[in-house]
């Protein structure tokens, strides 16, 4: 997105300015740290979710974003998020692959996490030093997995750490094709897994697949497979209708009532989630018409709306559907930062349905055709700069740690770093706790 250097009209709120402490949701010990964290996911060759690499950046006090000593960032992820959040929520339980440069390596600073799911990145401009060596077989013999980031064969002095690395990175965009199908050949003897990193297209990702790599990163997964003159399957189509019905502005308690009742998947999936962990209610629910009161006429309409939804998402990806919700809930928890609270469900569904060309396997141009949102919503999701395009643009930029981006659009809007982190990790904590529900 193009900055005009102004900020949208309409688009800023004192709940979430650097002059106003923000809602601390997640950390019980203080404010949210002055950084940004997101993660990436790692797919296996099943398209599986195998882990996620922690991207973070600490964000000055003037809000410009500068790189911090790689010491005091890896220190301060595995400090704010690991210790405080948990990673069972950021990470679903997967391997998380954190950085560590030679002095956190040397400092023996990897031991701060559980080998369970840690996996040791090691940097690329780290030296083998005998001392590095050292440190890597200790950590080996303890348990932890470890990978060699940026990983090119021009590398003749990193060669000899092969021995101890359980998991080799090799940048996609910075490696010729013949390169990359060379270091397939010469490694998969030495090292048990290849990981091909900055797979963004689904070509990309096909051509790593048919190389011989085991691991892919990259947001290949959420773009759309078009294929020509496909019409959308009449299931779908009934879907996104009753994704509409759901959202009327006039939604009939009595009528939402009588439909979960004749659909027994409803009902169990209903007194399954007001039954969960994510309320907490001290007393079990065991009637449609209680839960339904329950939950109150919003939360309805969005406990429907992904009930459906993961109807309509059944054979695709499960990380592209929580892409989806992490945007949907984010843009919902952004909206009264910007003045935009009135809006926040339309802004939930613009979430929900920014993956809808990979969906319907159709040109985002012909797919918003298919949803329930407004003719401004539709707009932004096409490109087209708006006030709604600029909360997407942030949502976006967040989950694919374009930190400038951020941080330009953060001040312009006048939200706090801590704000928008604090926002997008409650997200991820919301879907994690959601998926399991549903």
């Amino acid at each position: 997105m193009q900055s005009s250097g102004k900020t949208p009209s309409g688009l800023s709120h004192p709940s979430c300015r650097k002059d106003v402490k923000p809602l601390n949701v997640l950390y019980q010990s203080g404010s949210m740290p002055e950084s940004f964290i997101a993660r990436q996911p790692i797919f296996d060759r099943r398209l599986h979710v195998y882990g996620y690499e922690i991207l973070y950046r600490a964000a000055s006090q003037d809000q410009e974003c500068t790189f911090q000593d790689g010491d005091r960032a890896s220190l301060s992820v595995i400090q704010n998020l690991f210790f405080s959040m948990g990673t069972e929520l950021f990470t679903g339980g997967r391997k998380a692959f954190v950085n560590f440069t030679q002095n956190l390596l040397l400092a023996d600073a990897p031991y701060l996490l559980p080998q369970e799911w840690a996996v040791i990145e090691i940097l690329e401009d780290v030296e083998p030093t005998p001392e590095i060596h050292a440190a890597c077989r200790r950590l080996k013999e303890q348990g932890y997995p470890l990978a060699l980031d940026d990983f090119t064969l021009q590398q003749g002095d990193q060669h000899s750490l092969l021995g101890l690395i359980d998991i080799l990175k090799v940048d996609f965009r910075g490696t010729t094709p013949e390169d990359q199908a060379r270091i397939v050949q010469e490694m998969r003897s030495r090292v048990p897994l290849l990981l091909a990193e900055k797979t963004e297209t689904r070509e990309e990702f096909q051509k790593a697949l048919e190389m011989g790599y085991s691991l892919f990163q990259g947001y290949f997964f959420s773009r759309p497979v078009i294929v020509h003159h496909k019409d959308v399957p009449v299931a779908k189509i009934h879907a996104l209708k009753l994704i509409a019905e759901l959202n009327r502005p006039d939604l009939n308690m009595e009528a939402v009532h009588a439909v979960v009742k004749r659909e027994p998947a409803l009902v169990y999936k209903l007194l399954r989630y007001i039954n969960s962990a994510f309320f907490g209610l001290r007393h079990k629910v065991n009637s449609i018409r209680h839960a339904l009161a329950l939950l109150g006429e919003r939360e309805i309409r969005k406990w429907a709306t992904l009930t459906v939804y993961s109807r309509l998402t059944a054979k695709q990806p499960s990380e592209l559907v929580k892409l989806s919700l992490v945007r949907a809930q984010f843009l919902e928890l952004l909206a009264d930062c910007v003045g935009m609270g009135a809006e926040r469900d339309q802004l939930f569904l613009m979430g929900i349905f920014s993956v809808i060309d990979t969906l319907l396997g159709r040109p985002m141009v012909e797919a918003v055709q298919e949803v329930p949102l407004t003719d401004e919503i539709k707009a932004a999701l096409l490109g087209a700069v708006n006030r709604y395009r600029v909360l997407y643009e942030t949502a976006l930029s967040y989950e694919q740690a374009k930190w400038d981006a951020l941080s330009r659009i953060s001040a312009e809007l006048r939200i706090d770093p801590s704000a928008l982190t604090a926002r997008y990790l409650q997200a991820m904590e919301w879907t994690e706790r959601v998926i399991r529900v549903q």
